[in-house]
C-alpha cells in the first residue's frame, strides 16, 4: 500500500466519541547508522558501510507489529498523536523502509491529517530535492535537519561530514517541499566561540530559517571523543559567564524574529510547535521500536505504566526479532514518585508547565500538595513560575534556572 499524504487525509474519520475512548500515543523509530560519528555524540549510533538495509527494514515492521499487539495499541480507537524517525541518519535509509512502517501503522493503528510525521535529517545525505518529495509522498510531514553549525571550522571540530553551503542548500530544499514544516538544529558553545561569533551565526540563521529551530549548548558527554579532548586540556570551551550571555541573546534575538521561547532548547513561530517532543514532555505514552530505543507505555495487563529498553546493537536487535518479534531486551515498572519527579522535570522546562490535572490524572495527586510548599510559594515571590487554576509554569526567567528551579520545588 501506498502512503501519501493524500491517503492520509483520505482516512476515514471516527466518531469523536470513539476516538476520545482513549488518549492518543506517540511512536518513536530509531535507524541507528550514521555515515561518520559527531566527536560530541554519544547517541545510540553506528557506522557501517555495510547496513543489511532489507533486515532492518524487515525488523523494524515486526517489531512494531509485535509491540503494537503486546501494549494493545493496535486499534482504532486510539489515535496516534506523532510518529518521529530519529537516528543516527534516518536519512541514509531507503524510502522503503518509511514506507513500509507508515503502511504497518495505517493497516493498524488510526493515522489522521492531524498526525504528526517527523524524519531527522543531515545535510549529507539531504542531496536530492526528488528523494525529499518521494519522502514527503510517502507521508513525512515535517523535516528535523540537523545543521549544528554554519561555520566550516566549528563543523570540523564537530567531526560533522557537511558543508556550511551544504546545509543551506539542504535547507532550503527542506523548506520548498514542506513550507512551514521545517525545524533545523544549531549548537553553541564550541571552543573559542565568541558573544559577537554566536550572535553573528544566529542572525544568519533568522534569515533562513522556516517555523521551527532547536538551540543546544554544546554538552561533554562521557565516553567521547570531545569528552576526552576537555578532560586532556586540549579544548576548551567558554565558561558559565559567557555561556549566559551566549542563552540571553538567543532569547533575544529569537524573540525579534517572531520566535516563541515554548522549552528550553526549542522555539517556534507561527504555532510550528513539535507535537512529538511536547507529548513526551506531558506525560504522554509512546512507543519505542528499533535498536537502543526507549518507550514509556500503559501495561494493560496491570494497569501500570512501564518503560520499555531495546538491544542496542543492531546485529543482535534484529536477531532477537527474526526470533522473537521484538528487540525488547527489559521492562520496567515506573515508580509512582519517578512518575511525579518526571513530570515536574520536564514541565519546569516548557512554557506551558504542569497542568494540575494532567498531573493529577497520572499520578493520583495533587500537584500542590506534592511540590514543597515554601519553595513553591518563594519561586513565585521571585518571579520564577506562575500559577494558575489550570497550570503551575515556568516564566523566561524561570526557565533560565529550570535544574535548580525543580531541585527546589520536589520535596
Amino acid at each position: 500500500m501506498r502512503i501519501s499524504p493524500r491517503s492520509l487525509l483520505a482516512l476515514r474519520p471516527l466518531p469523536k466519541a470513539a476516538i476520545a475512548e482513549q488518549e492518543s500515543f506517540s511512536i518513536y523509530i530509531h535507524w541507528p547508522y550514521c555515515l561518520s560519528k559527531c566527536t560530541y555524540c554519544n547517541f545510540n549510533k553506528y557506522v557501517d558501510p555495510n547496513v543489511d538495509n532489507e533486515c532492518m527494514e524487515r525488523s523494524l515492521v515486526t517489531e512494531l507489529e509485535t509491540e503494537l499487539a503486546h501494549w494493545s495499541l493496535d486499534q482504532k480507537s486510539r489515535p496516534v498523536r506523532s510518529v518521529y524517525f530519529g537516528g543516527g541518519t534516518p536519512s541514509l535509509a531507503r524510502p522503503s523502509m518509511f514506507k513500509s512502517v507508515l503502511s504497518t501503522l495505517d493497516r493498524l493503528c488510526y493515522l489522521s491529517q492531524n498526525t504528526e510525521i517527523s524524519m531527522e535529517g543531515n545535510p549529507s545525505s539531504t542531496t536530492s530535492i526528488e528523494t525529499l518529495q518521494s519522502l514527503r509522498d510517502i507521508g513525512i510531514n515535517r523535516y528535523s535537519l540537523g545543521v549544528q553549525s554554519f561555520q566550516d571550522h566549528i563543523l570540523k571540530d564537530l567531526g560533522r561530514d557537511h558543508t556550511p553551503s551544504s546545509a543551506l542548500r539542504s535547507l532550503l530544499d527542506a523548506r520548498s517541499v514542506w513550507p512551514g514544516r521545517v525545524s533545523m538544529d544549531l549548537i553553541m558553545g564550541h571552543a573559542g566561540q565568541t558573544l559577537e561569533d554566536w550572535t553573528k551565526e544566529l542572525r544568519f540563521a533568522m534569515d533562513v530559517v522556516d517555523n521551527h529551530l532547536s538551540l543546544y549548548h554544546l554538552t561533554v558527554e562521557p565516553g567521547t571523543v570531545l569528552h576526552k579532548h576537555v578532560t586532556q586540556g586540549r579544548t576548551v570551551l567558554p565558561d558559565s559567564d559567557l555561556a549566559t550571555d551566549m542563552y540571553e541573546a538567543t532569547i533575544k534575538l529569537t524573540s525579534e524574529a517572531g520566535f516563541e521561547h515554548y522549552e528550553v532548547s526549542n522555539f517556534a513561530r507561527n504555532g510550528a510547535y513539535s507535537k512529538h517532543n511536547s507529548g513526551h514532555w506531558q506525560g504522554i505514552d509512546y512507543l519505542g521500536i528499533g535498536p537502543g530505543a526507549h518507550g514509556r507505555v500503559l501495561d494493560p495487563r496491570s494497569r501500570q505504566r512501564v518503560r520499555t529498553y531495546n538491544i542496542r546493537d543492531p546485529a543482535g536487535w534484529m536477531g532477537q526479532c527474526a526470533e522473537q518479534g521484538s528487540g525488547r531486551r527489559r521492562t520496567a515498572a515506573i515508580d509512582p514518585e519517578e512518575s511525579k519527579q518526571e513530570l515536574v522535570v520536564l514541565g519546569m522546562r516548557t512554557k506551558r508547565g504542569i497542568e494540575h490535572e494532567r498531573f493529577r490524572q497520572l499520578t493520583g495527586q495533587e500537584l500542590l500538595k506534592y511540590l514543597d510548599a515554601d519553595a513553591t510559594r518563594s519561586s513565585i515571590a521571585a518571579g520564577l513560575v506562575t500559577l494558575t487554576s489550570q497550570t503551575l509554569s515556568p516564566t523566561e526567567k524561570g526557565m533560565a534556572v529550570a535544574d535548580e528551579l525543580v531541585a527546589r520545588l520536589i520535596p
